[in-house]
């Protein structure tokens, strides 16, 4: 998305704008260039129109989809995949990407966009200054996320240190279940981690967070291989 967004202001080589700044700072540049993000918005569109039978055949989709005692997916990405996916296996989907959203009927799983999706473009978050906003963690996604969390076991898909909410949500987490009773498993927190390290070991447990390990080159195929375990 950045090397596009490089290249509709102009730069054919998207490592010139990198010499200057970070993504982040780069999509803040290409908004206060172009004054709003709808250009980049439409060409993610184009670019996610997936087919139904791709997401049928698509093993994490498929192995999501199957967590039935999973009724809540928070999900930072735009598209529709997720709730596109779980209808496919005949559940009943609520999508929420605001407060006017939020009320849930019986049985009915929920989809939480927490970084807004295409149905909802002022809610997107692209940009670091839209990051730094969403660093507050005040808005009322952000206090339905502390609800959710405080009567469940949560488990982490996709993220890392390097996502820079995601890495200062895990610290509130930290801090949130630090005072509150063991669950029946004895953690709250589960993240899956690809060929994971001492490093991301040591620093995961120091957030009270435990490591379900994934193996393998092929990232896709490790994880699938973990959610249709948790799923048996």
């Amino acid at each position: 998305m950045v090397d596009e967004a490089c290249r509709l202001l102009g730069y054919e080589d998207p490592e010139l704008l990198r010499y200057r700044g970070t993504d982040l700072q780069i999509l803040e540049f290409f908004e206060q260039k172009r004054g709003n993000f709808a250009p980049l918005t439409n060409w993610l569109v184009r670019r996610l129109d997936v087919p139904d039978d791709a997401i049928k055949n698509s093993r994490i989709h498929a192995a999501l989809a199957s967590l039935v005692n999973s009724a809540r997916f928070y999900t930072t990405n735009y598209d529709d995949l997720v709730e596109r996916s779980l209808k496919l296996a005949g559940r009943a989907v609520k999508v929420i990407a605001g407060e006017r959203d939020m009320g849930m009927g019986d049985r009915m799983v929920e989809v939480v966009k927490f970084h807004g999706d295409f149905d909802n473009p002022d809610a997107m978050v692209f940009s670091e200054g839209h990051y730094y906003k969403r660093l507050r963690l005040d808005g009322p996604l952000d206090l339905k996320l502390r609800s959710d969390l405080l009567n469940r076991v949560a488990l982490f898909v996709g993220y890392s240190f390097r996502d820079l909410n995601i890495g200062f949500l895990f610290d509130m987490l930290n801090e949130m279940l630090k005072s509150l009773p063991s669950s029946d498993t004895g953690k709250r927190a589960y993240i899956v981690v690809n060929n994971p390290s001492d490093f991301e070991y040591t620093l995961f447990r120091k957030r009270n967070m435990e490591i379900i390990p994934a193996y393998g080159d092929d990232r896709t195929a490790s994880l699938a291989d973990v959610l249709e375990q948790i799923a048996l």
